[in-house]
């Protein structure tokens, strides 16, 4: 009875430090978008990009809309990009900069010089920024659930087995 419990702990305390372990991945690799996107925001360069549908492969039933960016360098050389941003933004970034749904294709992207495929689209009120904060939020509650599966003690523990 005693080494099965052990066996128990064991395999609850592995699974712990595994979901821990993701969570600081997804934490790190976070930070790391959201330093690369205020650095955009900072040292990037201005242009005009045009946002348009490139799904391929979505059969009859479905429907798929996948955000590609097409945009011209200073030195007019073209670039196209896909943004890590929710696609439903796009639809919000009109509406509260004000621009008429006409020039709803047509979007501001911060762009490095020296390598422009590492693009962003910047959005009305910083919208873009909600998916970095989405992943922090994610990264940080699987990081302290498996803290919290990690524990050798837990911090409770509720027994219902009846007792004599």
């Amino acid at each position: 009875m005693e080494n099965t419990q052990q066996t128990e702990n064991k395999k609850v305390f592995k699974s712990g430090r595994s979901t821990m372990v993701i969570g600081v991945l997804i934490v790190l690799f976070t930070c790391i978008f959201l330093i690369g996107t205020i650095s955009l925001d900072i040292f990037g360069e201005k242009a005009i990009g045009k946002l348009s549908n490139a799904s391929t492969g979505c059969s009859g039933s479905k429907t798929c809309w996948t955000s590609k960016v097409e945009f011209n360098t200073k030195t007019n050389d073209p670039v196209a990009f896909y943004p890590m941003t929710f696609p439903i933004l796009f639809d919000f970034d009109p509406f509260l900069s004000g621009r008429p749904y006409e020039e709803y294709s047509n979007f501001d992207v911060r762009y490095f010089e020296s390598f422009p495929q590492i693009a962003k689209v910047k959005l009305a009120f910083f919208l873009e920024y909600t998916t970095m904060f989405c992943g922090l939020g994610i990264g940080t509650i699987v990081l302290l659930f498996g803290y919290l599966f990690s524990r050798p003690n837990k911090p409770f523990v509720i027994d219902l087995s009846k007792r004599k």
